[in-house]
């Protein structure tokens, strides 16, 4: 079932995901989720021109995009918080 579920991501999947992380983000206000709909709603963009990503390569791009987002979020956030 959840092999059928990731083998079937679309477009739609990701930009429903980044427009709910962006609602989520407007009650946390940390930043954080911000980059990850920006990364979500990417992918979205990217299939919708390379429709032939698999779903491995999909969530492997979202993991890594999200991750060196959020790590350059804090660096830069510490960066303002240290003036």
């Amino acid at each position: 079932m959840l092999l059928t579920f990731l083998q079937g991501l679309s477009p739609w999947l990701w930009l429903g995901l980044g427009l709910l992380l962006l609602i989520l983000e407007v009650f946390d206000a940390g930043g954080y989720l911000l980059w990850m709909a920006l990364v979500a709603t990417g992918l979205a963009v990217l299939l919708q021109v390379l429709p032939d990503f698999s779903w491995k390569l999909q969530l492997l791009l979202f993991v890594s995009l999200s991750t060196l987002l959020l790590l350059l979020w804090k660096c830069w956030r510490e960066h303002l918080l240290d003036r």
